[in-house]
């Protein structure tokens, strides 16, 4: 419940901060308000793909906490999200295999730092171009005033987009981190049940369990070669008689 509610406190500062500076863009810069407005997009890409692995998640989490019953292992494996059923059918089978981890993620959180960078760039060079403009227009000094008034006030339009993206980078990473923290916690949560209730699934326990069987056939057979021993007497005293 406290991971759920971090995850939504964190994504909702995020697009205030985006949405925050998308409207002082409004009329101000359309430049600076189409990156934003890709900053947003790569944010709620991001945003998706969280949710759908907490989603998956929390599908690992109930099947645990319900119990298999008299389940077969395949079907307890079908109440699981399609992206859990192979890695934790073979990591109940033995196989020491990770569990799916985010994807783009990773890569978004970077990628939102980059779009407002590039905003501010872009933003800069325009400023420098009006400056450039304004001082060659004139040789007055109220009329240079006037022409810089412009561009610098341009140049704090562009900083807001590594505003919005360092913002969304860091909302997005701490999101990023929460669902695999998550993730980790369910995975020791099925390591404990491997041990106990899918016992009987993991390929050690039924190689000991053949182990056993072998071991047991081996201590008879002593026992079978006495009798064999014994009726072959008996067979040799009856034909004798």
């Amino acid at each position: 419940m406290k991971t759920k509610l971090l995850f939504t406190l964190a994504a909702a500062l995020g697009a205030v901060a985006i949405l925050w500076m998308g409207i002082d863009f409004i009329g101000a810069n359309a430049l600076a308000l189409a990156v934003t407005v890709v900053i947003g997009f790569v944010y709620v890409l991001g945003l998706v793909e969280l949710v759908q692995f907490r989603a998956a998640t929390a599908s690992l989490r109930e099947a645990l906490l319900d119990s298999p019953g008299d389940q077969s292992l395949a079907d307890w494996l079908q109440g699981l999200h399609p992206s859990l059923q192979n890695a934790v059918g073979q990591r109940i089978q033995g196989e020491r295999v990770g569990l799916p981890a985010p994807v783009f993620s990773p890569y978004l959180v970077g990628l939102l730092v980059m779009l407002g960078l590039l905003g501010t760039f872009v933003g800069m060079v325009d400023t420098l171009q009006g400056a450039v403009l304004a001082l060659q227009g004139s040789t007055e000094l109220a009329a240079i005033r006037e022409g810089l008034a412009a561009p610098i006030q341009g140049l704090g339009l562009a900083f807001g987009t590594s505003v919005a993206g360092v913002a969304a980078s860091a909302m997005l990473g701490l999101n990023s981190t929460l669902s695999r923290r998550e993730r980790m916690q369910v995975t020791r949560l099925l390591d404990r049940h491997i041990g106990s209730t899918f016992k009987e699934h993991s390929l050690a326990y039924n190689r000991q369990q053949a182990y056993q069987a072998m071991q047991q056939q081996a201590d008879a057979l002593p026992r079978v070669a006495e009798r064999l021993q014994a009726m072959a007497g008996d067979l040799e005293h009856m034909g004798t008689t």
